[in-house]
């Protein structure tokens, strides 16, 4: 079947540098081969109402004044409902409408941080593609190497997800809720190899097929954390790392941990200690999550 595809463009918030978005990309495991990227574009595939939608993204903009231009691409017609949402997924994807202004004002009072923000002037966080994905990833991941949680990923993506062919390429889409629930515990169970892990990835998937994603990314945080922490299989550091890459609410407390503090000596000395970072972190207000997003892209 011939691939239909429209086009047009979308303007994100500037300032915006679509390159230090790609740049991410290309080190964030959790998405490794799941798209095409060179230094201006980027292809990948998303599953919207039972429809496998590819979509790639061309700057065409400056940091100041930024454009995308998108091209969609379906098996089937890609009707208006299916576009707009699309294009939102896309916007929430990047953080494309995120308005760093505030958030550049309070790093450039920190001394210590000015260096973060000019060498990462311009990143929109970039989250999980569905806040399904982000969630289904902070189970997967849990007490086993990134490479090893991404090699589980990738058996689920390609038996369970759906593929697109866009200029010879194939493109899967992480499965829905939906698919997953459809597939049954005892054969997730069967690709996973591993029980835990679907019993938890399947309890993610009853309670996401049930949600409505405003909610998600407009209840209060307590809210949604608490409805988070109810799900089997989520702890407390899965619902932060749900709260703030899969929804990207970035008032959230940042998270402690060996990693982040590690971090945190590059840029501000090797005698930090958690509760300095807790002093630091607590002055960048509801931009917390952006602060932690920057140090560990540092790191």
């Amino acid at each position: 079947m011939k691939v239909k595809s429209i086009q047009g463009k979308i303007f994100p918030t500037s300032p915006f540098d679509f390159s230090k978005s790609i740049s991410f990309m290309n080190m964030f495991t959790p998405s490794k081969g799941e798209q095409t990227l060179n230094e201006q574009s980027f292809t990948k595939a998303v599953y919207i109402n039972d429809q496998t939608i590819g979509f790639k993204l061309i700057d065409h903009g400056t940091v100041e004044k930024p454009v995308l231009s998108y091209t969609i691409f379906s098996d089937k017609t890609i009707k208006d409902n299916i576009k707009s949402e699309l294009l939102d997924r896309i916007k929430f994807y990047l953080s494309l409408d995120d308005d760093l202004e505030s958030f550049y004002g309070l790093g450039l009072k920190d001394n210590a941080f000015k260096s973060v923000i000019n060498k990462l002037y311009g990143l929109h966080q970039v989250k999980f593609l569905t806040p399904f994905e982000g969630a289904g990833w902070a189970v997967l991941s849990q007490r086993i190497s990134m490479k090893a949680a991404h090699t589980i990923k990738e058996r689920l993506t390609r038996s369970v997800g759906d593929r697109i062919t866009i200029e010879d390429i194939d493109y899967w889409t992480f499965p829905s809720p939906d698919q997953i629930l459809d597939l049954g515990l005892e054969k997730l169970t069967s690709i996973l190899k591993n029980s835990r892990k679907s019993e938890y990835l399947f309890n993610v998937s009853e309670s996401f097929a049930e949600v409505d994603e405003d909610f998600l990314r407009k209840a209060p945080i307590e809210e949604v954390k608490n409805w988070l922490l109810n799900i089997k299989g989520i702890g407390e550091w899965s619902a932060h790392l749900e709260l703030i890459r899969g929804l990207g609410r970035m008032d959230e407390i940042s998270g402690s941990g060996k990693m982040l503090i590690k971090c945190a000596e590059k840029v501000y000395g090797s005698n930090i200690k958690e509760s300095d970072l807790k002093r630091i972190e607590e002055g960048y207000g509801d931009y917390k999550g952006y602060w932690e997003y920057y140090l560990r892209n540092v790191c």
